[in-house]
């Protein structure tokens, strides 16, 4: 997994010693490959971790350009 992608939240902290790494996203069930959403959503299967990454750096430019209505339509999952 070396194209993790990490974005923070507004609340994050800036300062380094009191950052929290965060759990692994990534999860095998049986022949594929799943990720979990911030809001809690599970999202798949992929066949490979190599799609399932990229469908976290698609999923992450989504809600990016995503409307204030369907940000709140994920957050209410």
């Amino acid at each position: 997994m070396n194209n993790v992608v990490y974005i923070t939240r507004e609340s994050d902290s800036t300062g380094g010693s009191s950052t929290h790494a965060r759990s692994n996203r990534y999860f095998k069930l049986s022949e594929h490959w799943y990720f979990t959403t911030r809001e809690g959503a599970t999202l798949g299967p992929y066949d490979s971790i190599e799609q399932a990454e990229q469908a976290v750096s698609d999923y992450i430019q989504f809600v990016s350009q995503a409307t204030p209505t369907i940000l709140k339509l994920l957050a209410n999952h």
